[in-house]
Parts: structure tokens; C-alpha cells; sequence
């Protein structure tokens, strides 16, 4: 099996799941158990060691890998750990619990397309493991293919018998059809997952919702209700619920139960919006005031956050301009000014620290890359050009290198400043 490698994993603690996977082997290796109490003790680096030396001494053992996998996981090293777990999977290529557990991982890291085609290969080998169809189609919904996300939860449907799993999957094929624009089959779904469980508020909320789009309000009122009995933590419910009461005349209930959904959701505009109303309506008029206030602070604050965001933009696209076009010193210039508006900005850090090594500053760019690496170990490119930038300020201090307006980011040069937030 052909796995692409995942430079940028977003990394969550990989779970001690390679029990299953250890079944092939005649005799276990004694190792294992001890790196796994090592684990569990929080002892990683102790349990990363051992299992090091598992894996060398049985390099086919699939457990060992995975084991090791979790272990680097936890360590944060990231290609190490998933190239441990893939390797698990490619000693026992027709093992679908294998993928199945190897899919959840990688959808814990963030890996989701590595997670779509894993957990695809698991229900390939296996068509009756229902998780499996579930977690693909949670990942297939969350790529917005909301058609295959429905087959997949069908099938898992078909295959659950417990029923409060059943009403979790009814209550996310009414999802489904929510977001697709069907309240109707919607309602159907969250109707039955409260046949299922009758008490998750969850699925009050949002049969509520689906009877609401349906201009069905007075069917809806009292689906709120019974969601804020069940969530009274739950910002939405009270807020949909103090909206009914709204529309309803309740002006001081609704009031109150604004002010309840604003404790819970500080900032919200629309809630802020409709509670001066409410206030206003049941004759409270300095507190709607207040609330008002408040509303146009939000608002111009909102305002001058997207006209930050746009300034900060105009001056990263000028420097990134000036850079391609060897203006150093200015391109250095502007990408400070960026950083004034946005210190954290993983980008602009980048190519002001390849700029410094361009005008053959070389210290304070590798020291700029340095800082970058320990705030975000994981920013492969910052470590890439980290690596680069030693070597070259290496050659330029034995005389071998191009000194000035060397590209120290390699063929790329300037990182894109509208590459994804992923890539920032």
C-alpha cells in the first residue's frame, strides 16, 4: 500500500490502541507491555526508547509500530509517528480493524483525507464495521459532500442495534438534511432520535429549528422550551427560545431570557441586537440603553478589525512584491510594518527573517527562524528554511557562498502571503 507522507499534522494524543493489531504474532513481545504501562504513566520518552529497540529487534511486528507511532505522537514528532503507523498498516495490509483504528488516529491528527482513504480501505476489507461508515461520513460532511455523507450514515444506520447510537445517527442524518435545505426530512430525523432518547436537548433544538423554517413557530415554541429544560447551558436554545417569546409579546420573558443567552455568549451582535428590543419593549429602558452601547462598540470594533485585516494585507502583498523584485531594505521595512499591525503573523515572520539573511544578516535571520520553530514546532516550512539559512551562512563564512541575494527560502522564495490559515 502506497501512503503519501503528512508533513503538517496537527497533532492531538494518539490513544494506546494496538492490542488488536497484535494477534499475528506467535509470542508477544514483553516490550510492548512495559512501554505501554509506560504510556500510561506519562513516561514517553522511556516508552519511545524501548519501543525503539522493538521495532528493531522485530521489525515486522505491526503492534510494535503502532505502539511507537502513539508514542511519537505524543512526543510531537510528527513524520516519525505517522510513518510508525502507517508502517503497521502495511505489515498487515488486509487487517480492516487495523485501518479502522489507524483512521481514527489520523482524523485525531487532522489528517482528514489521509483519514477519508484509510477509513475507506477498513470498510473495502470489512463492509459491516458501522463506526467506520460513521466516521467517514462525519468527514465527507465536513468536506460539504453531503450526498455520499448520507449513504455512509445509512449504512451505519443499517448496522446499529444499540439505540441511544441509533438516535446519535438519526440526529446527524437530520443534520445532513438540514444543511442540504430540506427541513422536512430533517424534522423526520431529529423526530426520531427523540423517539430514541427523549433527552438530549440537542434534538429539541434543532427540531425546533427544522418546524421554524417550515413556518411552523407554534410547533416550534415549545420544542425550545423542553431544549432549554434539557441545555439550560445551551447559548442557542435560549436565545431561539427568547426569540419565540419575542415574537409571541412575552417581553419581559424574552428579556430575561436574552440576558441568560448573553451570559452564556458574550459578543454575540444578534443577541445584543434583540435584547435592547426586549428590554426596550418591556419598559426597561436605561439597561437597553446600556445594551445598545454596547452593540456599537462591538460593531466599530468589528469595523476596524476588518480594516486591520485589509491594511495588513496591502502591506504584506507590497513587501512580498518588493522582495520578489530584490528590494531587499524595503521589502524588510514593510514586512516590520506588518508585524506592528500582526506580531504572531507565522508569514510575515518567515519573510522577514529570509530577508535578513538576503542582506546577509545572517545571525539575526536564523535567530528570527529559531524564535518562529519554538513557538510553532511544527512549522515545517520555517524549519525547512531554518536548515537552509545555517547551511549557506555556513558557506559564507568559509568564503563558498553568494552572499548577498542568496535565495535562503530555496526555489519558492517568499512564503505566499495568502497561502491558508493551515499554511500561516
Amino acid at each position: 500500500m502506497t501512503v503519501p507522507r503528512f508533513p503538517k499534522l496537527r497533532l492531538a494524543a494518539l490513544a494506546v490502541v494496538a492490542a488488536t493489531l497484535g494477534a499475528q504474532a506467535p509470542a508477544p513481545d514483553p516490550r510492548l507491555a512495559a512501554a505501554g504501562a509506560l504510556l500510561e504513566r506519562g513516561s514517553v520518552p522511556e516508552a519511545v526508547a524501548l519501543l525503539e529497540r522493538a521495532v528493531e529487534a522485530r521489525p515486522g511486528d505491526a503492534e510494535a509500530h503502532l505502539l511507537l507511532g502513539t508514542a511519537l505522537a505524543r512526543l510531537s514528532r510528527r513524520a516519525a509517528a505517522v510513518e510508525a503507523l502507517l508502517r503497521a498498516l502495511e505489515l498487515r495490509p488486509d487487517y480492516a480493524p487495523g485501518y479502522a483504528l489507524a483512521g481514527m488516529a489520523l482524523s485525531r491528527l487532522g489528517e482528514l483525507d489521509a483519514a477519508l482513504r484509510v477509513f475507506e480501505r477498513a470498510v473495502e476489507l470489512n463492509p459491516e464495521l458501522g463506526d467506520v461508515h460513521l466516521n467517514l461520513a462525519l468527514i465527507l460532511a465536513g468536506r460539504g459532500e453531503f450526498e455520499r455523507a448520507a449513504e455512509r450514515l445509512a449504512s451505519a444506520l443499517l448496522l446499529e442495534r444499540e439505540p441511544a447510537k441509533r438516535a446519535r445517527l438519526h440526529f446527524l442524518a437530520g443534520k445532513l438534511h438540514a444543511e442540504r435545505g430540506r427541513p422536512e426530512e430533517a424534522a423526520g430525523e431529529f423526530e426520531r432520535s427523540i423517539e430514541l432518547d427523549a433527552r438530549n436537548g440537542a434534538a429539541y433544538l434543532a427540531l425546533g429549528l427544522a418546524r421554524k423554517r417550515l413556518l411552523r413557530e407554534d410547533a416550534a415554541y415549545p420544542l425550545f422550551q423542553r431544549a432549554v429544560e434539557l441545555a439550560p447551558d445551551d447559548p442557542e436554545a435560549r436565545y431561539q427560545l427568547a426569540l419565540e417569546l419575542q415574537r409571541r409579546g412575552s417581553a419581559q420573558a424574552a428579556a430575561d431570557q436574552f440576558l441568560k443567552a448573553y451570559a452564556l455568549r458574550p459578543g454575540d451582535q444578534a443577541i445584543l441586537y434583540n435584547l435592547a428590543r426586549a428590554l426596550h419593549r418591556a419598559g426597561r429602558a436605561e439597561e437597553a440603553q446600556r445594551y445598545r452601547e454596547e452593540l456599537a462598540e462591538l460593531i466599530e470594533a468589528a469595523d476596524k478589525a476588518r480594516e486591520h485585516e485589509l491594511e495588513t494585507a496591502r502591506l504584506h502583498g507590497e513587501a512580498v512584491a518588493l522582495d520578489e523584485a530584490g528590494a531587499y531594505a524595503a521589502a524588510l521595512a514593510k514586512y516590520r510594518a506588518v508585524l506592528e499591525f500582526e506580531p504572531l503573523n507565522g508569514v510575515a515572520r518567515r519573510n522577514l527573517a529570509l530577508v535578513l539573511c538576503r542582506l546577509d544578516r545572517w545571525q539575526e535571520g536564523i535567530d528570527e527562524l529559531r524564535a518562529i520553530l519554538r513557538d510553532d514546532p511544527d512549522d515545517a516550512e520555517s524549519a525547512r528554511a531554518l536548515a537552509i539559512a545555517l547551511d549557506q551562512a555556513r558557506s559564507a563564512r568559509d568564503g563558498t557562498g553568494l552572499g548577498r541575494g542568496q535565495d535562503a527560502s530555496g526555489p519558492e522564495g517568499p512564503a505566499d502571503p495568502a497561502a491558508p490559515p493551515g499554511d500561516r
